[in-house]
């Protein structure tokens, strides 16, 4: 079923485990981020972009989230990730989304806190919960490129700035920058877990958040989920898993054209890198009883 957030983080934050985020697309993937969290027992949020909703009408995601989360006994979160407007948050919560992120960490602070406060406001009143991020997180979402000698250090949270930021705006998550980098993998991305410990001695009771987890050894990612982040992203690990699954059956002979027969090992393919993650984020079979 799709629930609200709050509880599940609470617990994660008590019991030091990390729920998984998974975005999604399409059918196949919301099936495997799903179909991972029950055979896992496991709570798991499916998110989607702004880009995806593009692709397939917010209203269309709804019901397909719902309905499968609705055949699962397993507690579905539904996220809007890296949203960008009021507006967008909007139509996601009236559509039936229960959390909300809202990114406005390329605009100067007093901006990201204003625009933050609006989105905050809006779905504090209709009991959804919003993540927002301060900090730039390199790659494709946070639209930095690594050039020259920029490195993600060059873009990381600000644990002061984090502070006043949660006090003007009341977030209920904030995802920070502490060297993980969206999409592909170059080499650069580490967890600094010195930023992560100052922003925990800052903000003590706050879930945080990591995104761009895909290419972070297991390691660092086990003593992540044992600290205040509640909540990991990984997309592009899936997407990978997902094209080397259709490339294998594309480089194979087939008599016949079958849809089902090129998607579904896609499908299984990414619903097993879901699985894993899960059992390292510490969140198989941390089923909170509803």
């Amino acid at each position: 079923m799709i629930v609200r957030p709050h509880d599940l983080f609470a617990q994660a934050f008590n019991m030091q485990f990390a729920i998984g985020a998974f975005n999604t697309s399409n059918l196949e993937f919301t099936q495997a981020i799903i179909g991972a969290a029950q055979s896992q027992r496991s709570p798991v949020i499916v998110q989607t972009s702004e880009g995806a909703l593009d692709y397939v009408n917010v209203t269309v995601m709804t019901a397909l989230v719902g309905a499968l989360a609705n055949a699962a006994d397993v507690p579905v979160i539904l996220h809007l990730d890296h949203g960008k407007s009021l507006a967008q948050a909007q139509a996601c919560i009236e559509a039936g989304f229960t959390s909300i992120m809202i990114d406005a960490s390329t605009l100067p602070l007093p901006k990201n806190i204003e625009m933050t406060r609006a989105v905050v406001d809006y779905a504090h009143d209709r009991g959804v919960w919003v993540e927002a991020e301060l900090g730039a997180i390199l790659g494709a979402e946070g639209m930095q490129e690594l050039h020259g000698a920029s490195t993600p250090d060059s873009f990381l949270t600000d644990p002061k700035q984090a502070e006043q930021f949660v006090e003007e705006t009341h977030v209920d998550a904030l995802a920070i920058s502490v060297g993980t980098i969206h999409g592909a993998f170059t080499g650069q991305e580490y967890v600094r877990f010195e930023l992560l410990e100052e922003v925990q001695r800052i903000l003590p009771s706050l879930p945080l958040v990591v995104h761009g987890a895909s290419g972070i050894a297991d390691d660092h990612l086990r003593r992540v989920a044992t600290s205040n982040v509640c909540k990991i992203n990984v997309d592009t690990e899936l997407r990978i898993a997902w094209e080397r699954a259709l490339k294998t059956y594309f480089a194979e002979q087939h008599d016949k054209i079958d849809v089902r027969k090129m998607l579904g090992p896609a499908r299984d393919a990414v619903a097993a890198v879901v699985a894993e993650k899960m059992k390292v984020f510490g969140s198989s079979g941390k089923l909170k009883v509803q």
